[in-house]
């Protein structure tokens, strides 16, 4: 096969799976230029792709708030997930935050268990970003965070919380105490949950892409030597991106 070929193939592939994942481009005159009976084959097979992919993410992201009657993989066959289809860009953030957005408001109309409720949705909304984001991130001049990390103080303590529900055991007042968690995901699909002290939220925090470590430095009035340590860790769990200049 040519080089040519090949290129002319890969090329062709590119734009199906374009096709296939974004449906503005489904909308659009820059989509594939297919009759009308198969643009609406390829729709729905679109759309039976995006189901699946969310539904799997769901299951396995809000898989605690399920032990109360919650369903999250019923959310994939609402009106509201129907009409975000529409215009959905499967694997992208923007999707990732609407579907999470859109299930949390319908889970939080339910009883509440107890009252740690939004602080269990939350947490697994953040885990769900990183479940169900597929975006890639290169590196920059400056250390940056990669767009689905996130990192969130809660009024619970999650990790004991997560435990007692597994085990059904009581959630008591006890549990009431803050806890800063680290939600991120490597390029490799690892998901990392990890609860990160008061140094590290501050240089994830001013890691925003247009300050170099000494300035990340001077603003959280941390030490070099921290503020390295503490980047190649976030790096490391592909909570932000390396700085290109190494």
């Amino acid at each position: 096969m040519s080089e040519a070929r090949s290129q002319s193939d890969r090329d062709l592939q590119d734009k199906v799976i374009t096709y296939l994942v974004d449906a503005t481009v489904r909308r659009s005159s820059a989509g594939l230029p297919l009759p009308p009976d198969q643009a609406q084959r390829a729709s729905r097979f679109a759309r039976f792709l995006a189901r699946r992919y969310y539904r799997d993410r769901l299951a396995r992201s809000f898989r605690y708030s399920r032990r109360f009657g919650a369903s999250p993989e019923a959310f994939v066959d609402t009106p509201a997930f129907d009409a975000f289809l529409d215009d959905c860009v499967l694997g992208s953030l923007r999707a990732a935050e609407t579907v999470g957005d859109l299930l949390v408001e319908h889970f939080r109309a339910l009883p509440a268990p107890g009252p740690w409720w939004n602080d269990l949705l939350e947490y697994e909304r953040l885990f769900f970003l990183q479940a169900a984001t597929s975006e890639n991130t290169s590196a920059t001049e400056f250390p940056r965070p990669v767009p689905s990390a996130r990192c969130r103080t809660f009024s619970w303590d999650l990790p004991n919380l997560l435990l007692r529900l597994k085990s059904a055991e009581p959630t008591g007042q006890e549990l009431r105490r803050e806890v800063t968690l680290l939600f991120s995901r490597t390029h490799l699909g690892r998901i990392y949950v990890v609860e990160v002290d008061e140094a590290t939220t501050a240089v994830f925090h001013a890691a925003d892409g247009r300050r170099s470590p000494a300035q990340i430095a001077a603003t959280t009035a941390l030490s070099a030597a921290v503020v390295q340590q503490v980047l190649r860790g976030l790096a490391q769990v592909g909570a932000v991106v390396a700085s290109s200049k190494g």
